[in-house]
This record gives C-alpha cells, structure tokens and sequence, in this order.
C-alpha cells in the first residue's frame, strides 16, 4: 500500500500548490496528527481515505495547513501607495468606473478591511469602489466575517485610526460595521482557473505572501490566474518576499511603484523585459577612453608568435562563503542593502528558509523598518516552529509595543523550543546510532 502521508500530500499538492520546504517539513504531518485526533482516528490510512473521499475533511484539513498570522495596515507602503493611487485616479475623476480591489488571500480579513479604511480615508465613497475578498480557507473565511480582533492584530496602528475605525470589544476589537459591510468575502483558491469568472476585471489585486510557499509549477498557475483578474492598467502588489517570472504572465509585469511597495503593472507594448522586482540605482557606466586613430595602416606582416595578453584586472573570484554569512558579514558592517539582496538571492536560489527569514528580520530591525523586521521574524517562526531566537525577537518586539500577553506568549514558546532542543541533543547523545540497534 502507498504511504498514506503521500497520497495526502498530493491531494494537497493538487488543491493548494504548497511547496513542503516553504512551509516547513513537519507541517502537514503536523496538521494530519491533528485533525486524526479531531475525528478520533488512528491510522494514518484511515485518515488518508477520508480526505480523498470527504471534501468537507479535506477542507478542514487545508484550514489546519492554512493558519497563517496577519494584521491590520501590513507593511505600510502597499497601503500608501493604495491611498495615493485612489486620490489621483478615482477621487480626483468622479466619472471613473468605480475602483475595484481584491485581496487574495485575505486570511482572517485583515488586509480587505485594512483596504476599505484605506479608501475611506482617501476621500471614496463607498458608491465609489468595491473590495472582494478571497481565501482558500473556510474557517479564517469566518473568523473575518465576525471582524473581532485581538489587540495583537492592530499592533502598530494609530490610536486615533483605531478609535475612528474599531470599537472596543471585550479584550480586543471589532471592526465597525460600516467597514464590514464594505467587504464581500467568498471561498475560493488562486489554481482555479474559473476563480472569479462572473466577476469584471480588478484594478488593484493585493496577493501578498502568497507565491513565497508555491511550488514553480503552481506560482505559474498563481501568475495566470492573476493575469487574468487584473483590468489591462492594473496594479498587482505581491509581498517583499514573493517573486514573479514562473509564467510568462508573471515576466509581463514590472514595477510600478517605488521601494517598499512591491506594485507591478504590465509592461506596454515595446517595453524592454525588466527584472520583476523594484529598481534599485546603478552606477552608470564609465565613459569609453578615446582611442586615436593611427596615422598609417598597421604592416601587414602577422607575428611569428602570438601577441602577448594585454595586462588586464585578475579574474573574480568567487566568494566561497556561503551567501547567509556574506549578508550577515555586510550586515555588520552596515551595509544593509546589501546583506538584504545576500538574502533574497538566497531565497531564489534555495527556497525559502528559517535562516534567511531570521537574518532579514534583524536587517530590517537594523535599518528601523519595524514592520518589515516583524513579518520576516514570523516567516522564519513558521517555517522553523523551534526557532526560539526568532520567537525570543518576536518577545522583544512585542514588549517594545507594549503587548505583554503576546510577549509572555512568544516567552513561553521560545522557552519550550529550547527545551526541546535540549532534550534531543541529550537523546543524540546518549544514542550516537541513530536509534538503530546492533
């Protein structure tokens, strides 16, 4: 019989397009244990029929997989970006069609109502945009219709926004109705190629922290999905930590917006391809030496022996370090662009990884992009759960915010990973065979 964590592994495969090593090996393992206790089952086999036979369990099992954290305004710059965009081309053209926005995936709804109060602000009305709002998973699907938050989720949020948008809901927030009602959620997943087919095209879609955990083949499918809801001047913004270029759709697209913002719009026609990722400044060229003329022709005798090479710079050589010890190097010594483009060309060649998350949150940390540090910090936790010094900076952070629940919590989390840690370097040592028995 197959190993029934395969054919669970594949049913997942073909509905979400996860890469395991973006998530972390042990995270649908992990899930699978859950829901197994969940439905009182035992065996791995069992529980791998249910899913290929049940839709609802196999839902509820993508909604274990799926859990990841948000909060509200994310990031900032994309929601800058989105207020000046609104501004200029529809609150200062009344006549326009209204702006029509999606968020997938939308997770709890964070990021959808973080998007109404975003246009609120910029002057529309609500007659003047619609937001629809995506997610693979059910259970976070209602979670965001509820619109109750912890205080963790407004972390970093003015305390005037938060008293103009939210009310005061035991100990944490609910989001006032009139923004809720500004958001339509529904169910649905980027790999479907009929997501959204009755909807007119979007002209802002926000697909943050999506790609980074797709495998090549189904970031592809992701890009033409894109494509294919984004209205012809549209704006796509992906997250700080996804790529494009897996289809052709997605190397159609180049920047849109300044550093921070990760906004693409597709390239008009006779535009030069450019790299998907925000331009940064290059040193411009040096100027050519002149070279003059000879005043007669060179004889036409050739050598009897071949010239010698004119004396040129020493070829590069290649920095044999691995690429996270030269960013942490540069990191150092202050030289924080460039330790973070070690990083993300690390992620691009290897995968995601707790490491590179980890070191990019403390550059980030360094160049005072508090934001940017903290989603980093959360990426390298979900990819390594045990990480008790990303969990320990997540502490800090947290208390620095003056959330003292949700520093004790990182506390304790830290404080467990460590135990563990502890506890199987002791069974390595006391079992340097590997478990095996003679």
């Amino acid at each position: 019989m197959s190993d029934p964590l395969r054919i669970i592994d594949a049913i997942l495969d073909e509905r979400l397009g996860l890469d395991r090593s973006s998530i972390g090996r042990d995270a649908v393992p992990r899930a699978v244990r859950g829901r197994m206790r969940a439905v009182g089952l035992v065996e791995e086999a069992a529980y791998a029929e249910l899913v290929a036979t049940s839709p609802d369990e196999l839902q509820a099992l993508v909604d274990e997989v799926t859990v990841p954290e948000s909060w509200f305004f994310r990031d900032g710059h994309p929601f800058d970006f989105l207020r000046d965009l609104a501004r200029e081309g529809w609150a200062a053209r009344p006549r326009r069609e209204p702006m029509r926005v999606l968020s997938l995936p939308c997770a709890g709804g964070e990021e959808p109502y973080s998007i109404a109060v975003t246009l609120e602000e910029a002057g529309l009305p609500p007659s003047r945009y619609r937001i629809e709002a995506v997610d693979v998973g059910a259970r976070r699907l209602e979670y965001a219709r509820r619109g109750v938050y912890s205080r963790n989720a407004l972390r970093g949020v003015a305390a005037e926004r938060v008293a103009r948008w939210f009310r005061g809901r035991g100990e944490g927030f609910e989001v006032d109705p009139a923004i809720r009602d500004r958001v339509h959620f529904r169910l649905g997943n980027i790999l479907d190629p009929a997501l959204l087919a009755d909807a007119p095209r979007f002209d802002v879609v926000f697909c943050r922290n999506l790609l980074i955990y797709l495998s090549r083949d189904a970031r592809g499918r992701a890009e033409a999905t894109l494509d294919r809801l984004l209205a012809p001047d549209g704006v796509l913004v992906i997250g700080h930590a996804d790529t494009l270029g897996a289809s052709e759709a997605g190397r159609a697209f180049a920047p849109a917006s300044g550093r921070g913002t990760f906004a693409y719009r597709r390239r008009k026609p006779g535009e030069p391809a450019t790299a998907p990722r925000p331009a940064r400044t290059a040193l411009p060229a040096p100027p050519p030496r002149p070279h003059p003329l000879p005043l007669d022709p060179p004889p036409p005798a050739p050598p009897l022996t071949p010239p010698e090479p004119e004396p040129g710079p020493p070829p590069a050589v290649e920095d044999p370090r691995p690429p996270l010890a030269r960013a942490a190097e540069h990191a150092n010594a202050g030289r924080l662009g460039q330790a973070l483009a070690c990083c993300e060309r690390e992620i691009r060649r290897a995968g995601p990884s707790a490491a590179a998350f980890f070191l990019m949150g403390g550059i980030h940390q360094a160049a005072g992009r508090k934001s940017d540090a903290e989603a980093c910090l959360h990426k390298a936790v979900y990819l390594d759960p045990n990480h008790d010094e990303a969990l320990l900076a997540l502490a800090l952070i947290a208390e620095r915010r003056g959330d003292r629940d949700a520093a004790a919590g990182f506390r304790r989390r830290a404080e467990r990973a460590l135990k563990n840690r502890a506890r199987a370097s002791d069974e390595s040592m006391s079992n340097p065979t590997g478990g095996q028995t003679p």
